[in-house]
C-alpha cells in the first residue's frame, strides 16, 4: 500500500511551510492558506483551520542507508524524542527497522522510519536524508477494531502485523495506517494523543475513488494508480496525477 497523500489542517500555514521548507528542506509551494510538502513520492497538503485537541502523527520512510546521516542531521535542527534514553528506536523483527522521532509544528510528532525493505533505496546525494515517501499516517479512532474491518471491507487493505483492540497496523513496507485508540498517546510521548482533528489520506487502492468516513473529519480514500506509475520517491509523477488536491472536512477557505 502506498500513500499518496495526507491533508491536515493548521492553525499558521506559513509557519508550518517554513519548518518543513527550512528544518527538513523538502519542497513546499504555499499561499497564504494552503501549503503542499513534497516528501517524495507523497503529498502532505496542510490547509489553515481551527485549534483542535490532540496532534498528529506521520512518518517519513528514508533508506536504511541513510540513518546514520538522518541522526546528525536531525539532531542539529530538531530535538529527538527518546525511548528508554536513546533517540535511536529499535522496531521488532515484523516491522524490520529502526526510527527517529521528533516535534513538527503545532505538536505534530514526526518520524523518519529507515525500514530493511528499503534497503535498496538510492541514498542521500546531499546533506540531508532521502525523504522517499509518507511511510506512515497516523489515526486516532473510537473503534479500532471497526474502522480496521472498515477500511479492510471497503479499500481492500489488509492488516500489516498488529491489531488489538486499541492499536492496529494495516498495509505493507510501502504505507501503512496506524489505527490507534482516541485516548491511546503516541509513542514515545507520554501525553500526547491523537487529533481530533480533519484528516484526509489518499492512498493506491484497488478500490479506486473510494472515500471512507472513520468520524470527527477522517477520511481515507482509496486512488487506482495508472498502470506503469513508478514506485516510491518519484515526486513528479505523483504531483502530475493531482493527489492531495482536497482538503479535509472541517478546514478553513
Amino acid at each position: 500500500m502506498r500513500i499518496l497523500s495526507a491533508s491536515i489542517t493548521v492553525q499558521d500555514v506559513a509557519k508550518a511551510a517554513r519548518f518543513y521548507r527550512e528544518t527538513l528542506q523538502l519542497p513546499v509551494e504555499e499561499t497564504p492558506s494552503r501549503a503542499v510538502v513534497t516528501a517524495g513520492s507523497s503529498r502532505l497538503v496542510l490547509t489553515a483551520g481551527g485549534r483542535f485537541d490532540g496532534v498528529h502523527h506521520l512518518a517519513f520512510g528514508i533508506p536504511s542507508s541513510d540513518f546514520g546521516l538522518a541522526r546528525e542531521w536531525l539532531a542539529e535542527r530538531v530535538p529527538l524524542l527518546l525511548s528508554g534514553g536513546s533517540d535511536v528506536i529499535v522496531s521488532s523483527a515484523a516491522w524490520s527497522s529502526r526510527s527517529l522521532y521528533f516535534p513538527g509544528p503545532e505538536g505534530i510528532i514526526l518520524e523518519f522510519i529507515a525500514r530493511d525493505a528499503d534497503a535498496a533505496a538510492a541514498p542521500s546525494a546531499g546533506p540531508g536524508p532521502h525523504v522517499l515517501s509518507i511511510s506512515e499516517v497516523g489515526i486516532g479512532v473510537a473503534d479500532v477494531l471497526g474502522a480496521v474491518a472498515q477500511i479492510s471491507r471497503e479499500l481492500a487493505v489488509p492488516v500489516f502485523h498488529d491489531l488489538s483492540g486499541t492499536f492496529a497496523s494495516m498495509g505493507s513496507h510501502d504505507g501503512l495506517l496506524i489505527i490507534v485508540h482516541e485516548d491511546r498517546t503516541w509513542f514515545p510521548t507520554a501525553d500526547s494523543r491523537p487529533a481530533r482533528g480533519p484528516l484526509a489520506v489518499d492512498i493506491a487502492s484497488t478500490a479506486d475513488n473510494v472515500r471512507i468516513d472513520l468520524g470527527q473529519g477522517v477520511s481515507v480514500a482509496g486512488r487506482q494508480l495508472p498502470a506503469g506509475t513508478p514506485a516510491a520517491g518519484d515526486s513528479a509523477t505523483i504531483r502530475n496525477l493531482g493527489y492531495g488536491t482536497s482538503a479535509p472536512r472541517g478546514a478553513g477557505s
